[in-house]
């Protein structure tokens, strides 16, 4: 589905984990957005794999659970504003209500998942 998004949208798919520095982690818009730091066993910051990152920031969640607040998705929108980037979810997913009213003010967009166009 992912692949057929991104397709649909003309983006290229993004590989590289982001991880916020310790700085970043430190400060109050983290605490504010993200709340309390995860790390990997290894003692790493977890990061997050947005799917694309050519112009603005996209994330493609497919499925029928509800999309609701998870730490990737709150380290993906802290992204978001400390590099004033646009963030557009693009879900088949039902929102949480609640979540939907959070990410609104720190200017994510949720979009319907494109349809595949035409050949």
């Amino acid at each position: 589905m992912e692949a057929q998004a991104l397709h649909a949208l003309h983006l290229a798919k993004n590989t590289e984990v982001w991880r916020p520095s310790p700085e970043q982690i430190g400060s109050p818009d983290f605490r504010e957005i993200v709340g309390a730091p995860h790390y990997t066993a290894t003692g790493l910051a977890r990061g997050t794999v947005l799917d694309s990152v050519a112009g603005g920031l996209a994330e493609i969640k497919s499925g029928a659970s509800v999309l609701d607040s998870t730490y990737q998705l709150r380290l993906q929108t802290y992204r978001a504003v400390i590099e004033k980037k646009p963030l557009t979810i693009y879900t088949s997913r039902p929102v949480d209500v609640g979540f939907g009213h959070w990410l609104s003010p720190h200017g994510v967009d949720i979009q319907p998942l494109p349809a595949e166009p035409d050949p």
